[in-house]
């Protein structure tokens, strides 16, 4: 008896696994891509990574030129002596031009309306001159830097207010 149960299992058995094998569901095989259709798609994923870290890296240097370009200096009243925060502006624009060699750079020399015309022009050169030194000093060849002064003729800011003063007596920065 033991051995009649011993056969109905091993024919149950034997019935569930042909059952099961002869009801699974035949897989397709979906075509594969080519090894040259790989490699295409890869080229084409790798050329869009670089544009994409392209445009990103063209955007910080167009933020960073247009940083150096905006932020200007700012002279106490009647001096070209340069203050600790002028420094701090102009080792940014020294790590920015050693950054970019190929850079030339106009110092702009200018003054509040106060003083004379001949006053202004001198005192605008001296702080323009003073930018330039500064950046010299700081290993910017100086055949890079050119230097002029508007004294009182461009102001920033029109107005006879301290702040209105403040704002033009500036050394502005142009990229040639």
């Amino acid at each position: 008896m033991k051995q009649r149960y011993l056969w109905l299992a091993c024919a149950a058995l034997i019935l569930a696994l042909a059952f099961s094998l002869g009801c699974a569901k035949e897989k397709v095989a979906k075509p594969g891509l080519s090894a040259e259709e790989q490699a295409r798609l890869k080229a084409e994923r790798e050329r869009r990574l670089r544009e994409a870290r392209l445009k990103e890296q063209q955007a910080r240097e167009a933020q960073l030129r247009e940083i150096f370009v905006n932020q200007d200096i700012h002279f106490e009243y009647d001096r070209y002596d340069l203050t600790p925060e002028a420094k701090q502006i102009l080792n940014q624009k020294a790590a920015y031009l050693k950054a970019h060699p190929e850079i030339k750079v106009i110092i702009e020399g200018h003054c509040d309306e106060r003083g004379s015309n001949a006053y202004n022009m001198a005192l605008g050169e001296k702080r323009a001159k003073a930018a330039a030194a500064y950046l010299e000093a700081m290993g910017i060849d100086p055949n890079r830097l050119e230097t002029v002064s508007y004294g009182e003729e461009r102001p920033l800011v029109l107005g006879h207010t301290e702040e209105a003063y403040a704002a033009n007596r500036r050394a502005h920065f142009v990229i040639k």
